[in-house]
């Protein structure tokens, strides 16, 4: 297999095909990402590295509510999302903040150029502008933070933050298991067919 057809996979082969993988649940979050960071500087791709989706969208795919998080380690019905790390998230909710503030400062402007307001009108208004962007940025971000330490506290409550990790050979494997535990990963093992090299 190719180091692009490793990493990357499509519709038609799906995120697991017939890729062997280290998994492993973690109690915290700091535990997940330092594993994580640990994998990323030992040659293994974001890409490779994968959490399960929503509760919601896992209920639907596998039909019966989730009583505990050890059960899905190795149900490949199971779906899947990039992992994200706690700096990326932080850098959206900030892009959330920003994004209606500068595009109402910008509207504000505008209109004070568009009209001739005078320049203290032009000010209040554009700065009432951006006052309202922050507000309404704050509380789409403040809400999404939220929902995102609900899901982080869901999972440790059902058993624990899972974490899977695509490998392609038994160095790799090695390298993951080992990496896993070091982190303070719990359960950790392999699943997969099996290497024949």
């Amino acid at each position: 297999m190719t180091e692009q057809g490793h990493w990357e996979w499509s519709d038609r082969v799906g995120p697991r095909g017939n890729l062997r993988e280290a998994v492993a649940l973690f109690d915290t979050e700091e535990d997940m990402q330092s594993a994580v960071d640990d994998l990323e500087c030992h040659g293994f791709s974001n890409a490779a590295i994968s959490r399960p989706a929503d509760p919601s969208v896992i209920e639907a795919a596998i039909q019966h509510p989730i009583e505990n998080v050890n059960a899905l380690e190795d149900d490949a019905r199971v779906p899947r999302e990039a992992f994200v790390d706690k700096d990326s998230r932080t850098s959206g909710f900030m892009v959330m903040v920003l994004t209606p503030v500068y595009v109402l400062l910008l509207a504000g402007a505008a209109i004070a150029s568009g009209h001739g307001l005078a320049t203290w009108e032009a000010i209040v208004l554009t700065v009432g502008l951006g006052l309202i962007g922050v507000v309404g940025g704050g509380y789409f971000a403040t809400r999404r933070a939220g929902e995102s330490r609900r899901r982080i506290r869901n999972e440790q409550a059902l058993g624990g933050l899972l974490l899977w990790v695509r490998t392609g050979s038994r160095e790799q494997e090695s390298r993951a298991l080992e990496i896993l535990r070091r982190h303070s990963g719990r359960d950790v093992h392999l699943h997969g067919p099996a290497l024949q090299h």
